[in-house]
């Protein structure tokens, strides 16, 4: 077994943690992601992206998939992902059904081009929590999505 902490200058530079760190065994590598916002990885401020929780969603994933190719893999190898939306709606279901909506529909469209979907059922396994504040060192940024992953990739 070997770890290794994986780095790409195409995700956000991480605080004090690793964006992810690998467990390179014979035959695959589990790939351990941190998690992951939706800044835009720009070497200067890194701010989180604007227009709300759909397009933070796909910024995180567009992140997720660079540090997956810096690990050797892809998002076809993920095989777990821990969702965590911001709850700021104030008991309002209709607040929370329009974050739900907008987050799914990012998600979807995000994987459809990997051609992951329902119907394929080959999407990562799922969980999606609400919180109070994402992430915690933060609060300033208008962070309203957090996503933290996990890979399984096939050595050669």
């Amino acid at each position: 077994m070997k770890r290794e902490t994986i780095f790409t200058s195409n995700a956000p530079t991480p605080g004090f943690y690793s964006q992810a760190v690998a467990i390179r065994l014979k035959t695959y590598t589990r790939v351990i992601l941190a998690g992951q916002t939706g800044n835009i990885p720009d070497g200067k401020d890194e701010p989180v992206i604007e227009g709300g929780v759909g397009p933070q969603t796909t910024q995180i994933l567009k992140n997720i998939s660079a540090i997956l190719q810096a690990a050797g893999g892809s998002m076809v190898d993920l095989v777990r992902v821990r969702v965590y939306l911001r709850d700021d709606t104030h008991g309002m279901p209709a607040a929370r059904k329009e974050s739900r909506e907008a987050f799914a529909k990012a998600y979807e469209e995000f994987f459809a081009q990997y051609e992951m979907s329902r119907e394929n059922r080959n999407l990562p396994a799922r969980a999606m929590v609400w919180v109070s504040e994402v992430p915690l060192e933060f609060p300033a940024e208008n962070t309203l999505v957090e996503i933290e992953a996990e890979a399984v990739i096939s050595n050669p």
